[in-house]
């Protein structure tokens, strides 16, 4: 089966333009218009296949977080409204920009069409739809109630999605500052600082330390600068490639943990993760034990992960969650407390949410906390740098003028 592209017009002669999968030229052109689309161009765009698998590989990659969540939000919406789920579907693929997601869509309408269940359809597109989505829409459909599962998946995306923004905004004008006063410093001391050398240089004048340790310092980033991108280059290449292996994700996990402050911001993020996933699991009817090993795979740090599968183990062999989350020593008290809370009153799952809510606050008080301080410190700083050079670069012509009022 292959995709075609088309645009068309429908029986209210309103332009019509997306995807559809078919057999043939032919049996696309029977299926647009027993959807009532008379299509005025139609080409194919991607083959049946490992080739084709291969295109929705790549596409799979190109669908974010918040894309998902807003496709998911429609979804839930259209379902809830009683639009029977071949419908939904089809709507939702006219609505999406993204070309490549509608591809996966429309295969996905097509599969449900065949008699597959929704989660069967989209177990089939791992990287678009993830492990605990798939899970969740099949506790959805066995319980009748997919429509209220697509609300909560659609809520934990958007607070996914969310907290992602903060941490990229937060730290985006920290960065922007950092690049932008470097590269003054590096105009300074690779353009400036040589000019004013040759000065010095002819009227051979006695130079202070400070000049003198600037004048070694741009002479070596100009002669050496190279080196520093090539060093640059090769440590990023080095800690991608061992932070692929094992034991070097493992020591960068654990480093991660340890770090002053980063460690703080990095614990209640897989903190908050873990806990907004395995609530929303429990709370859609998803048994204990499954719900524990499909998170393990998304808290983001291997030795969190690996206390979660410990955990589970306790917890297969009758023991409490809250206590083997205790025995592993690294998630936070207040995860284990309300932990232990849900599990005596038999509400694990309001807990659990109610514990990722409370992380996602302190994170959000954290990183607003640190930009607020990070701003003036850096532009102090780098200000200092700067001033430095300049002092070091003025010092000897106040010298050679006051020798030459004398």
């Amino acid at each position: 089966m292959a995709v075609y592209a088309y645009k068309g017009i429908d029986r209210a002669s309103k332009a019509k333009k997306g995807v559809v999968d078919a057999d043939s030229d032919r049996a696309a052109r029977q299926k647009l218009k027993s959807d009532g689309i008379f299509p005025s161009f139609l080409k194919e765009t991607s083959v049946s296949g490992s080739s084709r698998a291969d295109e929705k590989g790549a596409a799979q990659k190109r669908v974010s977080t918040n894309q998902l969540a807003i496709a998911t939000r429609q979804l839930a919406t259209l379902v809830a409204a009683g639009m029977p789920l071949i419908d939904a579907l089809k709507a939702l693929a006219d609505q999406l920009d993204n070309a490549r997601f509608r591809a996966v869509i429309s295969e996905v309408t097509d599969r449900v069409n065949e008699g597959a269940t929704l989660a069967n359809a989209m177990k089939e597109y791992p990287k678009v739809f993830p492990k605990i989505f798939v899970n969740m829409v099949a506790s959805g459909e066995a319980t009748g109630g997919l429509d209220l599962v697509l609300e909560r998946l659609a809520d934990l995306l958007e607070t996914q999605a969310a907290l992602q923004r903060k941490v990229l905004s937060a730290m985006a004008y920290p960065v922007l500052m950092l690049l932008l006063c470097s590269g003054v410093i590096m105009i300074l001391l690779t353009f400036v600082v040589p000019e004013i050398t040759k000065v010095f240089q002819s009227q051979k004048a006695v130079l202070p330390f400070p000049t003198r340790a600037v004048i070694f310092i741009s002479q070596f980033l100009s002669t050496y600068w190279w080196a520093f991108v090539l060093i640059g280059i090769a440590g990023v290449l080095f800690f991608r490639s061992y932070g692929k292996t094992p034991a070097g994700r493992w020591r960068l996990d654990s480093l991660k943990l340890k770090l002053p402050l980063i460690g703080s911001i990095s614990l209640k993020i897989c903190s908050s993760r873990f806990a907004r996933n395995l609530g929303t699991l429990l709370a859609s009817g998803v048994e204990l034990l499954t719900a524990l090993a499909i998170v393990k795979n998304i808290i983001g740090n291997v030795v969190l992960e690996k206390i979660v599968e410990d955990s589970a183990e306790g917890v297969r062999e009758g023991k409490s969650l809250a206590a083997e989350l205790k025995r592993g020593g690294k998630f936070p008290k207040l995860l284990v407390h309300m932990c232990g809370v849900g599990e005596q009153s038999g509400q694990l799952d309001s807990m659990l949410l109610r514990a990722a809510t409370a992380f996602e606050s302190e994170v959000d008080t954290i990183i607003s906390s640190l930009t607020s301080i990070l701003e003036p410190v850096l532009i102090v700083v780098l200000a200092g740098i700067v001033g430095c050079i300049l002092a070091a670069v003025m010092l000897p012509m106040l010298e050679m003028s006051q020798l030459g009022a004398r």
